[in-house]
Formats: C-alpha cells, sequence, structure tokens
C-alpha cells in the first residue's frame, strides 16, 4: 500500500477505527504489501489490550477481498477449537473505504529474526524446532480443506508472553480451498491465471 493509499483510507497514528464490539486506537504501522496493510492498535477503553489491525482497501477492480479469505480461515479454525498455530480473530468490520481485521498480536516473524542471528542463520536446534512447528501449521491447514500458496520466513511469527515458543502461521490471502463439501479433493485447475508465491520460495521450496 502506498503513502497516497494510506491517506485514501484515512489511517495514522491516532486514528480511531470504530466498530459495535469496541473502539480500536491505531498505535503505529507494523507492515504494507499489495493487499494492504498491519497496523497496532489498542481498545480505547483499556488501553493495555493491544492487538493487530489488517486493513484491506475496497476497489472495485479487486474481484476477490484478500482479508474476505483470511477471515474464512481464522473463523474456522476457531470454530474446531484448534488454534495452537493460528491468530484469533478479535473483531471485524468494514468502513466507507476499507474493510478491517482485528486480531491477536504476534511478534517478530522468522524472517526478521533470521536476520539478526550471526550470519543470519538459526541454530541447528532452533532451526529444527521451528521447522516442526511451521510443519504442523501447514498439516492442520491442511486438514481444514486450504493450502497456503504463500509459504515463507515473513509469513511465520512467534507468539508474545507465555505464548513466545509457539510459532503461528500468518497472511492466508491467496490461500485457496482445495476440499469439496464431501471433504474430497477437488479436481485441480488445468490453467491459473497468475502465478503465487514468491519465485524464490518457489524454486527452493
Amino acid at each position: 500500500m502506498s503513502d497516497d493509499e494510506e491517506d485514501d483510507v484515512g489511517i495514522k497514528a491516532g486514528t480511531v477505527v470504530d466498530s459495535s464490539k469496541a473502539n480500536y486506537v491505531v498505535m503505529k504501522l507494523l507492515g504494507e504489501g499489495g493487499f494492504g496493510a498491519v497496523y497496532k492498535v489498542h481498545d480505547q477503553k483499556d488501553p493495555s489490550k493491544v492487538y493487530a489491525m489488517k486493513v484491506e482497501k475496497k476497489l472495485e477492480s479487486r474481484r476477490h477481498s484478500k482479508l474476505k479469505m483470511e477471515i474464512a480461515i481464522l473463523k474456522l479454525v476457531s470454530a474446531e477449537r484448534k488454534q495452537s498455530h493460528f491468530t484469533t480473530i478479535i473483531d471485524r468490520g468494514k468502513k466507507e473505504t476499507y474493510f478491517f481485521l482485528v486480531m491477536e498480536l504476534v511478534g517478530k516473524s522468522l524472517s526478521d529474526l533470521k536476520s539478526k542471528r550471526p550470519n543470519k542463520v538459526f541454530s541447528v536446534s532452533t532451526g529444527m524446532g521451528a521447522g516442526i512447528q511451521c510443519l504442523e501449521a501447514c498439516e492442520d491447514l491442511h486438514k481444514y480443506g486450504f493450502i497456503h500458496r504463500d509459504l515463507k520466513p515473513a509469513n511465520y511469527a512467534c507468539g508474545l508472553g507465555d505464548k513466545k515458543r509457539v510459532i503461528y502461521i500468518l497472511d492466508f490471502g491467496i490461500a485457496r480451498k482445495i476440499l469439496n463439501v464431501k471433504g474430497e479433493l477437488k479436481t485441480p485447475r488445468q490453467s491459473v491465471r497468475f502465478k503465487v508465491g514468491v519465485q524464490y520460495y518457489v524454486n527452493t521450496g
């Protein structure tokens, strides 16, 4: 999301995003990408309650909402009561120019943590432990009938507080449902109109 787009939706530090459930005060921008931005926010009535808020700008040219897919997956996981590697939805809604999703705040991504290590490499034990949790998260997602399609270190993050050793899988904007209503694999598409994922991780994954 460019600076112009950010101005278009009117989100900056101090902005209050209201919903029927609560009002959220924007603290700072955490990150941004091609489909929107993520902000750190707190509950206006209780500033100790801090969350992440993902925002997607409304665009008539966009056929599918990336945030809608994310919400669908997180709601499904919540209903199954198996959230060990998935963030919890706190709130969601829409404004005149954007959709928003408020969810559990997590810590730094594996990409950020790895970049701060000597030689930018995890120790063997850390790498193995992280790898196992990343695979567990993928396995759970597949059991729910979805594939992620954009797996990379930036889309995994550690939790906070007593969950700091838990790895979360993030960003389901381009995930795809692979099971039908009977729980059977859907027939693969013969062609795909666009490439998904990051080329480096597609080549080395």
